[in-house]
């Protein structure tokens, strides 16, 4: 249990230069729409209307990439059991249902006991500025100690 009186939930997300770029290039290209409109609002005009409204489609277009991409992707592991959000979906998973962890390509893998694996891209090589192998670490500590809990420790 925590200070606030729950159990624990350890949660991984794309961290270093990756996680540094999800913020920073939107805010770039939605500063330029902003730019754009500010030169509309002073000499309103069809062209420039059209490069302002161009600009603010990058701009929306850029942000939600980031985040779909890089800043949504996030590890959770918890007494609860693990669930990772990756681009293409969230999966939820039982701790007993883990036979075993490793570290893949793309981030770390949970094998299941009927063969089939699923794979948290929040600690994949995108987790730059720190190491993949130290994060993955942390993983397997947290995972080991949340599976030999018992249900009366919760």
């Amino acid at each position: 249990m925590d200070d606030q009186g729950g159990d624990s939930v350890s949660v991984w997300r794309v961290g270093g230069v990756a996680r540094v770029a999800g913020f920073v290039i939107p805010g770039v290209v939605g500063v330029k729409a902003f730019i754009s409109w500010a030169g509309w609002v002073s000499s309103p005009g069809v062209e420039t209307a059209r490069l302002a409204g161009l600009w603010t489609g990058l701009a929306v277009c850029v942000a939600l990439f980031f985040w779909w991409a890089i800043l949504r992707v996030r590890l959770q592991v918890g007494p609860d059991g693990i669930v990772a959000v990756n681009p293409w979906g969230t999966n939820r998973l039982g701790l007993d249902e883990v036979t075993s962890v490793r570290l893949g390509a793309w981030g770390a893998e949970f094998h299941h006991g009927d063969g089939f694996k699923t794979t948290a891209y929040a600690l994949s090589e995108l987790a730059s500025g720190t190491s993949q192998e130290d994060r993955f670490a942390e993983l397997l500590a947290v995972v080991e100690a949340d599976s030999t809990r018992s249900p009366r420790d919760v």
